[in-house]
């Protein structure tokens, strides 16, 4: 009797389960898979590590591939040629392409202030006492030549530091800082502990806001995508608030994306990441008009564009995220 019951109820069984499971997790049946291009240095696309790893992107139904670019112009080419579909981390090349009527737009951005602090072979209290002095910057047009052309130029000193282009990133102008070859330097707010370490001194001031980890992609991809670049915005948000109420989870992947057992110097990054994140990815309009206004010095013609004009917000509105106050408020 029970042999000949078999056949007419395994079908059905099967088929329960299988709909059982799928009414569970039907996103990771049907994974979409999304190319993200971030910079060597992670950290300005630090949450998109951690909805990777954590399976804040699998939920969505995404799967994402994270491509490391070294530098900002061939991550934005690659971006346009559709290696890849999303940007996260280099705002550098936003304006730009907008000016050349490229269509790219940011909808984010993870860290919204200056990415820098400034390194002097003295300590100082007040920038004033750098004037004179000799500060070495990457090249004219670099992020970090406009950033402290800003800030020179707000502290009355445009005309009374010298500006000196060296080769290479923060290490090199560390170097040359410990040398003698220069006074001061903007460096990665990373490596405070290490400037420390090597007998220097950081001098931080006030850090004017600005877009530093911008999320970009092409407009057109925006309009033909939108619920993927949304459930990729959503997994994003999610990895944000992690990061900042999670250490004992965060953690691991902090050390293995810097490749660091120096635990002082993880508890340093870490701490950073909770007092300047933005766990809503909704930037302040200042830092947006900081971004035009540094940019106007290498182009002037940025000095029209408004900052709705190279932002697109809509998507985390949909999510709920809202401006944040200004500082102060």
């Amino acid at each position: 009797m029970f042999n000949r019951m078999r056949p007419k109820l395994q079908p059905t069984f099967f088929l329960f389960l299988l709909a059982l499971v799928l009414s569970v997790t039907p996103k990771l049946f049907c994974q979409e898979t999304i190319r993200v291009a971030v910079p060597l240095f992670p950290l300005l696309a630090f949450p998109t590590f951690v909805a990777h790893e954590k399976g804040f992107f699998q939920k969505e139904g995404l799967r994402a591939e994270i491509v490391r670019i070294n530098s900002t112009p061939t991550t934005f080419q690659t971006l346009i040629s559709g290696g890849v579909h999303i940007a996260v981390g280099a705002p550098g090349g936003l304006v730009t392409l907008n000016l050349q009527g490229i269509d790219v737009v940011a909808i984010g951005s993870w860290d919204n202030v200056m990415p820098y602090i400034l390194a002097t072979r003295e300590p100082i209290s007040d920038l004033q006492q750098l004037r004179g002095k000799r500060l070495g910057v990457n090249r004219p047009g670099s992020t970090p030549w406009l950033i402290m052309r800003v800030m020179l130029e707000d502290a009355g000193l445009a005309k009374d530091i010298k500006m000196m282009p060296l080769a290479g990133g923060s290490q090199e102008r560390l170097s040359a800082l410990k040398s003698g070859a220069i006074d001061a330097a903007p460096v990665s707010w990373a490596l405070e502990p290490t400037l420390r370490k090597m007998g220097l001194h950081p001098f931080k001031g006030s850090r004017p806001p600005f877009i530093t980890g911008a999320i970009c992609v092409k407009k057109s991809y925006l309009q033909s995508h939108r619920s993927t670049v949304k459930a990729f915005l959503k997994g994003l948000l999610e990895a944000s608030q992690y990061v900042l109420t999670d250490k004992k989870g965060t953690f691991p992947i902090l050390a293995r994306i810097l490749r660091s057992e120096d635990k002082e110097g993880l508890e340093y990054v870490y701490d950073y990441m909770r007092s300047y994140g933005s766990p809503g990815l909704y930037p302040p309009e200042a830092s947006l008009k900081n971004l035009l206004r540094m940019s106007a010095y290498d182009d002037p013609r940025a000095a029209v564009l408004r900052p709705d004009m190279i932002i697109d917000l809509s998507l985390l509105e949909e999510l709920g995220q809202r401006s944040p106050p200004p500082a102060g408020k």
